[in-house]
């Protein structure tokens, strides 16, 4: 069999600027290259809505954007088990298996908006289950466990305990933080090692990290099959193609299809030393200069991180940086961060120290802050994680939204 793998396609992504469409013109190059390629099964892991609540709007442009698999043919036999429960799925055209994400987990029985396209059968969507797939002679096992918040995700990973079938080929599918990738060391980020994952699977899928890796685990695969979309960029990521891979259930091989029209990505992290304001912008303008050199199909992504110390006298405030946007803006999309050092940045470093000498993590310090805070106003009912994440992530509209819509 044909399996053909992507994640975090992120629905819906920048839906009110100028990469509205993106996301969706994605997911449709993904479902086309996985049914020109004659994939007998797709899956998807997860984080296939960028927003918890997705608008009509993307709601109804993902339906739209799925129904590109009406293109492809069913010929395997799926059947979907859970605990006792066992059911014959059907399929019009490609068959497409998915799991939700951190960026759709709303808790127990809370329908979500997968919850919607899996009963209008565009795909079929499970959790903490698999689903047997029959070509022929040929067997295939998907196992897949959607994402859980991330201090309970070993243990429920061990309580739900997957265990791989003999005389065919399996995969196990999930979508968390594995401490492997992670730049903290924090239960709020991840659990999960590589070590915890259970051995005599063929094929490890995991979604939510959004570049491509892969790692050999016992006599199987561990893959990060990266998003179709870029969202935050990363150095790893600006680095590599977005596509879809294929695994041949026969052969255990992996091979990637990147797609023929993509948004190129540049990332540069430039050190300043005791920098003047017109050299810090100058040196911004030879680098995106640079990138923007030749022809490009779509306007790049550039990302700036500017690091390092200003000439004494002069702060991060001083270098503004709205006129390189204005310059750039017409050829390419631009973020730029200054993340220069001072003393007073130093100052508040020791003093993040003095704080992590309790047993907590900063990251629990906030959580349990917002939470003690949200008990003394009328909002106690709103998910404390939830908002948590979407103000972690700088979605203070999304945050203000999950309050007053409760």
């Amino acid at each position: 069999m044909k399996v053909g793998i992507f994640s975090d396609t992120h629905l819906g992504f920048d839906s009110r600027g100028e990469r509205a469409q993106e996301s969706f013109e994605n997911l449709e190059q993904a479902i086309n290259i996985c049914v020109q390629e004659s994939a007998d099964v797709v899956i998807l892991a997860g984080d296939v809505f960028d927003a918890p609540v997705p608008s009509h709007d993307t709601l109804y442009r993902a339906m739209a954007a799925f129904s590109a698999g009406k293109k492809g043919r069913c010929e395997i036999n799926a059947v979907f088990e859970k605990n006792t429960e066992k059911k014959q799925l059907s399929f019009e055209g490609l068959p497409i298996l998915a799991i939700h994400g951190n960026h759709e987990y709303a808790g127990k029985d809370t329908r979500t908006a997968l919850d919607v396209l899996s009963v209008s059968g565009l795909i079929f969507y499970f959790h903490a289950g698999k689903v047997v797939l029959k070509k022929g002679n040929e067997r295939a096992v998907v196992f897949g466990l959607g994402s859980v918040p991330e201090k309970k995700a070993l243990e429920v990973l061990q309580h739900w305990a997957p265990k791989p079938e003999k005389g065919c080929a399996n995969i196990l599918m999930t979508h968390q933080g594995f401490k492997e990738f992670m730049a903290v060391d924090d239960e709020m980020v991840a659990t999960l090692s590589l070590e915890d994952l259970p051995r005599g699977f063929d094929l490890f899928v995991n979604g939510h990290l959004h570049w491509q890796q892969k790692h050999k685990i016992g006599d199987g695969v561990f893959i990060l099959p990266g998003s179709t979309i870029a969202t935050s960029i990363k150095k790893i990521e600006a680095d590599q193609k977005k596509g879809v891979h294929f695994f041949d259930s026969e052969t255990k091989s992996i091979t990637f299809m990147p797609f023929s029209k993509q948004r190129r990505a540049f990332y540069h992290k430039i050190d300043f030393k005791d920098a003047e304001i017109d050299a810090v912008l100058e040196t911004c303008r030879k680098e995106i200069s640079a990138n923007l050199a030749g022809t490009h199909e779509m306007k790049p992504l550039i990302r700036l991180n500017l690091k390092g110390t200003l000439k004494k006298g002069i702060s991060a405030c001083d270098v503004n940086i709205n006129q390189i946007y204005e310059e750039f803006s017409a050829r390419s999309i631009l973020s730029i961060s200054k993340n220069f050092s001072s003393v007073s940045f130093r100052k508040k470093i020791s003093e993040l120290r003095e704080m992590q000498k309790s047993k907590l993590s900063v990251a629990a310090m906030g959580l349990e802050l917002l939470e003690k805070n949200l008990k003394e106003t009328d909002f106690g009912s709103v998910s404390v994680k939830e908002l948590f994440d979407l103000l972690a992530e700088d979605e203070p509209e999304k945050a203000l939204s999950l309050i007053t819509l409760r």
